[in-house]
């Protein structure tokens, strides 16, 4: 059984015990949605609004998925659609749920018609059309939407004109287009690898000499045919992309939504919703593009918005290389770069194959021991308290009863009180997020216990070296995020015992490159990222030197005679006498005109 789901029905088991009058309604819509394996839960303890989304089957789920919950209807706050069978008739279904706060449609084939039945959900704030048939003209039926916050229309039919108009009639939504056709036929800028100095320049036209082996070429530049005849797309390419952006939380150790990015055949096969990661020549439905394309605020955006970001080129390369076929053994040449991407490889390729070294299977961690029924009630009794404060505790997939702590949309009121009521169930939690929570040193004694702790953002909170002390005992923390805290190198030595540190980010800290230096030669897995100092910063935004000023042309050397004959025709002897008075005067002054002329 997913945890999700086990969740859900452990807290309306516990609800039962408490209300032996459950409301009719929801207990019949309940057990006909999670008799579908889609999921209806509470959002909150109380138990007044309902989230619904047919993630798990929306291959299968059509209009008559929604009819069960035509009698809560005015309960459903939240709704998810995405990559589901319904269509434009279904929504007619969704226009009872007045009080709709977020609804995604992404994926879908939904049209403008569709639209019509979105007209009276004055309560909305969040809506998601990615990817669907919508146009300009649905547009207009949505602009009485006056608390929509957020509107997504990436991969639709609306253009620049039309998203324009909308924003006249809702000045406070953000509404993004993605990127259109122009800009994707931009020029791709690459910055170039430690460029070498340019050459002074010489009044002589000389040769073009070749750029020495490992410098970078230009972006939009001609691939080597040798280099491209050798170079394997997926191998050379497309792996170490994954390696960097994706294989941290879909890879041998963690398996994300039953997802691995490790290898090739993984890939191929898919995570939960089969092999539907990568489709060969299928650009529009491979999933590894769907969920990079989408909004970085959207909760299936990939990778996650605190990581590192898929670059444009990146994604150029990814979209090319399934265009091609998604191929594991084609080289460059034979799947024929397109002009966008060929200025992008010139570059990546610049300093030669990457190298590849093989790599020893690393050994999973054991699985946590499943909970016993105690402990599950237990973590069913945190969870409400903690949706309660509006933060989110949340298996961290769906095939693991391990926690995973948001404080995202609490980051006001969540401090090491709130913290705090995690301890019971310290063991289970392996994520927390506590950016900009007012989280402080005391609330850290709580993260201590938490000794399955892989992943920590404490980011712009008030904490100190002095906190520190508390978390450099947790041995398996791979991720640590302290950007913009108060932390200096005093803090870095103290975490020099957490060896299982892999990633730790210390941007606009008191760190220095020197601290950092000291701390990764003490854990040999880790990298400090410490950011950009100003004079890199200055550097990388001067503008660049203007191009040098091209020497003048040589004029043409003018007898002194026929000049002056041209300046006065009318009196050649006067014009010719001073020549003739100083013929073979030797002194460099005696010679002005000549040199004039050159």
């Amino acid at each position: 059984m997913k945890p999700a789901l086990l969740l859900t029905l452990l807290a309306l088991s516990l609800q039962a015990a408490d209300q032996p009058a459950a409301d009719p309604a929801l207990k019949a819509a309940m057990d006909q949605v999670n008799a579908t394996g889609a999921s209806l839960m509470p959002v909150a303890a109380d138990g007044k609004t309902y989230r619904f989304t047919a993630l798990n089957v929306a291959k299968e789920f059509n209009d008559t998925g929604l009819a069960p919950l035509g009698a809560i209807a005015e309960k459903i706050s939240s709704l998810d659609l995405a990559r589901t069978k319904v269509t434009d008739a279904g929504l007619k279904a969704v226009a009872a749920m007045k009080n709709l706060t977020e609804l995604h449609l992404e994926g879908t084939g939904i049209t403008d018609a569709g639209l019509d039945h979105l007209k009276g959900l004055t309560s909305l704030e969040y809506l998601n059309l990615y990817n669907t048939k919508v146009t300009d003209a649905g547009l207009s039926k949505i602009a009485g939407l006056s608390k929509l916050k957020s509107l997504y229309l990436w991969q639709s039919g609306v253009t620049k004109a039309g998203v324009a108009q909308l924003r006249s009639k809702l000045p406070g939504a953000h509404i993004n287009n993605g990127w259109s056709a122009e800009d994707d036929a931009k020029p791709v800028a690459v910055v170039a690898a430690k460029p070498a100095p340019a050459a002074p320049a010489k009044v002589e036209a000389t040769a073009a000499k070749p750029a020495p082996a490992g410098a970078a070429a230009p972006a939009g530049g001609k691939l080597d045919p040798a280099l491209a005849a050798k170079a394997v797309v997926y191998r050379d390419v497309i792996a170490p992309i994954m390696e960097a952006k994706c294989v941290a939380c879909h890879g041998l150790e963690k398996k994300k939504g039953k997802l691995q990015l490790h290898d090739f055949a993984s890939i191929m096969k898919g995570g939960g919703e089969g092999a539907t990661t990568v489709i060969p020549k299928n650009t529009k439905d491979s999933l590894l593009l769907v969920r990079i394309n989408l909004a970085t605020d959207d909760d299936e955006h990939m990778p996650p918005s605190d990581e590192p970001q898929v670059t444009k080129e990146e994604l150029a390369l990814m979209k090319w290389w399934i265009e091609s076929g998604a191929s594991d053994s084609a080289t460059v040449a034979a799947s024929k770069p397109t002009a966008e991407v060929e200025g992008v490889l010139v570059a990546l390729l610049a300093k030669g194959l990457p190298k590849t070294e093989a790599k020893t299977a690393k050994i999973e961690k054991p699985k946590a021991k499943p909970l016993t029924e105690a402990e599950k009630k237990q973590v069913v009794e945190i969870s409400a308290k903690i949706q309660g404060l509006n933060a989110s505790l949340m298996p961290l997939a769906q095939d693991t009863e391990q926690l995973r702590l948001s404080v995202i949309n609490a980051t006001d009121k969540f401090g090491d009180k709130e913290l705090a009521l995690l301890e019971p169930i310290a063991a289970q939690i392996v994520w927390v997020d506590l950016a900009r929570s007012q989280i402080t040193d005391a609330g850290l004694s709580t993260l201590a216990k938490m000794t399955n702790l892989e992943r920590l953002h404490l980011e712009n909170t008030k904490i100190t070296d002095a906190g520190l002390a508390s978390i450099a005992g947790l041995q398996v923390l791979e991720y640590l995020n302290l950007y913009g805290t108060k932390t200096t190198d005093a803090g870095m030595a103290q975490l020099a015992t957490a060896k299982g540190l892999k990633k730790l980010f210390v941007w606009q800290t008191g760190v220095t490159q020197a601290g950092a230096k000291v701390l990764e030669g003490k854990i040999p897995s880790l990298k400090v990222n410490v950011g950009l100092s100003e004079a890199e910063i200055a550097k990388l935004t001067a503008p660049p030197p203007a191009p040098p000023a091209p020497p003048p042309a040589p004029a043409k050397k003018i007898e002194a005679k026929p000049a002056a004959a041209k300046a006065a025709p009318a009196k050649p002897a006067a014009a010719t006498k001073p020549a003739e008075a100083k013929p073979a005067a030797p002194a460099p002054a005696a010679k002005p005109p000549e040199a004039k002329a050159k």
